[in-house]
């Protein structure tokens, strides 16, 4: 077998979100070693705009969406966005981890992560343009599972990029600026499609949708890829179902690192997928741009402390090498957040309460990547774990609509019982403090 060339056509990394097949020993994880080659100050640029747009993309939908539902039809605006949710999430759930193992063997001249990055964004703005354009609900539906399809073979490739392309030894700080971004963007995608809004439904989606596609096909343009120069084994369809399981009893650092990730990742779905509704619901506001403006509050409250918090644990967490404090301490503090938020009937403490859940935010995804890389049972198969890992990011995004969908119904025919939801989140964060607690290899 050929030596790995350092030049651009190199030879596939090992390392990746999803699962692969590996062709090559890979640089163990202990070591500062990436797998691509020297990338040029504007891959840098564009790999945060990437995450900008992405933050966009999602800042968008949590305001558009619900907002043509509740004009469509009020009563059942919760459970239509809750169905509309949970089948993009299964959309998700089930192409992205394709795309992930197609981009491991792909033999393009473009290399392995830039058609993925050119595609996705291309689905994801045949998306918009259905959703810009729909008048009923399937339609809607349609449009929504391309726009998360095609943003999730983006998202697919720029976490994939964390392996090839970032070194181990800054990449809780490039965890850090990349939260960052994506708190940034969806910022700006809220606030965005509030200001767009009197331009109506057309306005409302292609106008930010169509920036959120620009910056993310900018890393198209300035990332020099890893290219693949021989073909891939034959698919082996029982290892790809293999790799989607791990032994808690064999790996139990892995398993309990994996169901803090979910759950909470859970516990943030569960309040920013309904936030634009909560608004409304506990608040009493049916004046859409009212809605956007305190929305717009609460998600600038909520950045303003993940992003301070995000670079103050993020440098803590890589110069004492210590990752469960910061995760505890974030999940607790978004716990205690959401507890402030759902308390009281004032716009005030709501918003104080989501601040607080931005910083509890900020301080756990300043280690989290680090964790999670920090607890895969082995190097050689580093690819297909992380490939397991992506999971507690996709699930979510199922579950927690069909648990949104019962939770505000509970005495709530029309489901406006936020304050369920907002207690199972806050379950759901104390769970994941609980699970990274007993992580026995990584401090």
């Amino acid at each position: 077998m050929p030596a790995p060339d350092r030049d651009q056509e190199t030879m596939m990394s090992t390392h990746a979100v999803d699962p692969v097949f590996p062709s090559l020993p890979a640089p163990p994880l202990t070591a500062d070693a990436i797998p691509g080659q020297r990338q040029t100050r504007w891959f840098w640029v564009t790999f945060v705009l990437a995450w900008l747009g992405s933050g966009i993309a999602q800042g968008v939908a949590s305001v558009a969406i619900p907002q043509l539902l509740k004009e469509w039809d009020p009563d059942q605006a919760t459970g239509n966005l809750s169905i509309i949710l949970t089948l993009g999430g299964a959309a998700i759930l089930i192409t992205t981890p394709i795309f992930g193992r197609l981009s491991d063997r792909s033999m393009s001249r473009l290399g392995i992560r830039r058609p993925w990055i050119l595609s996705g964004s291309l689905i994801a703005l045949a998306g918009y343009a259905i959703q810009a354009t729909a008048a009923s609900l399937p339609v809607l539906g349609t449009g929504t599972i391309l726009v998360l399809v095609g943003w999730g073979a983006v998202s697919m490739t720029v976490h994939t990029l964390f392996a090839d392309q970032i070194r181990r030894s800054i990449r809780a700080i490039m965890s850090a600026v990349t939260g960052a971004a994506t708190a940034i963007g969806i910022l700006g995608g809220v606030a965005l499609a509030g200001v767009v809004a009197p331009t109506g439904q057309l306005g409302m989606f292609l106008i930010p949708g169509g920036l959120s596609v620009l910056l993310a096909i900018s890393l198209f343009f300035a990332l020099k890829d890893i290219r693949r120069r021989q073909p891939a084994e034959p698919m082996d369809w029982r290892g790809v179902l293999a790799t989607f399981w791990l032994s808690p009893r064999r790996y139990p650092d892995f398993a309990w690192a994996w169901m803090c990730r979910f759950f909470m990742t859970a516990s943030i779905v569960s309040v920013t997928s309904y936030l634009y509704l909560t608004i409304s619901g506990r608040f009493g506001i049916d004046d859409p741009t009212e809605i956007a403006g305190v929305q717009t509050q609460a998600t600038a409250a909520f950045t303003l402390m993940n992003l301070v918090m995000a670079f103050v644990f993020g440098v803590i967490s890589d110069r004492t090498g210590r990752r469960k404090p910061s995760v505890v301490i974030g999940a607790l503090a978004s716990a205690g957040g959401l507890v402030l938020a759902v308390s009281f009937g004032d716009i005030a403490f709501f918003l104080i309460g989501i601040a607080i859940v931005g910083a509890g935010q900020g301080a756990y995804i300043a280690a989290d990547v680090a964790l999670m890389t920090e607890c895969l049972p082995s190097v050689e198969d580093a690819g297909k774990d992380l490939g397991i890992v992506a999971l507690a990011y996709l699930l979510p995004g199922i579950l927690v609509p069909v648990f949104g969908f019962f939770a505000t119904r509970i005495g709530s025919p029309t489901g406006e019982n936020f304050a369920a939801l907002y207690i199972g989140a806050v379950v759901m964060a104390v769970i994941a403090a609980f699970a990274v607690t007993r992580v026995k290899g990584v401090r």
